[in-house]
């Protein structure tokens, strides 16, 4: 029997849609693990924590549980130190130098600094995370008393109580509490639940500041 010819073409038109549905199946199979792999990325995108802008030195979440007693020239003090490690004064420099934890020297003047920043004028400071920094001794600010003598002024726990709750002493200054982690207004998110400065770091800026004696 001989072939018609539009049988033939009917062949070939049933190929020609079969091989476009095949075509129509592995793009849309291509389109899904594309689609997949998208959502996979944004998964992994999202479980990843978001870099900090701020308070990102090591800052922590706890701080040290202390007494407040009365001082000898303030009403407050606190007498104890706040942790049982050993204080390091030229430590305690660079927190007060650092200008994104203590920055003492944006607001107080201290001629012993000043004199020691025309031979070293950086002081390296390595925060609580690793990060290593140079800060600027010789850049002092008026905002605040100068610090010569503060040593003579008022005792260990006095200067303690400064550093971690000024306002304690002093209700109307505009320092912060440098060892307090709750009660605060307007904190950028990076920042919420955390203090300053550690327990150690304020005995490092404690023991510094005992060095400045007229």
């Amino acid at each position: 029997m001989r072939d018609h010819p539009w049988i033939a073409s009917v062949a070939a038109a049933l190929l020609l849609a079969a091989s476009g549905a095949v075509a129509a199946v592995s793009a849309q199979d291509k389109a899904a693990g594309g689609a997949k792999k998208d959502e996979a990325k944004k998964e992994e995108t999202a479980a990843k924590p978001k870099p900090k802008d701020r308070c990102k030195d090591g800052e922590p979440d706890k701080v040290a549980a202390y007494d407040i007693g009365k001082g000898k020239t303030l009403a407050a003090s606190i007498d104890k130190p706040l942790t049982s490690e050993a204080a390091d004064a030229m430590r305690g420099l660079g927190w007060m130098a650092h200008r994104r934890l203590g920055n003492c020297l944006a607001c107080h003047a201290i001629t012993k600094v000043e004199e020691m920043a025309k031979t070293k004028p950086q002081i390296e400071v390595t925060d609580l995370n690793g990060g290593k920094s140079k800060m600027p001794l010789g850049t002092h600010g008026h905002i605040g008393p100068a610090l010569d003598g503060v040593a003579e002024r008022y005792t260990e726990g006095e200067l303690r109580m400064m550093v971690v709750n000024p306002k304690k002493n002093f209700p109307d200054t505009m320092m912060p509490a440098f060892h307090k982690n709750d009660g605060f207004t307007t904190v950028h998110p990076d920042c919420k639940g955390l203090a300053i400065l550690s327990a150690g770091q304020v005995e490092d800026v404690v023991a510094f500041l005992k060095t400045l004696k007229e």
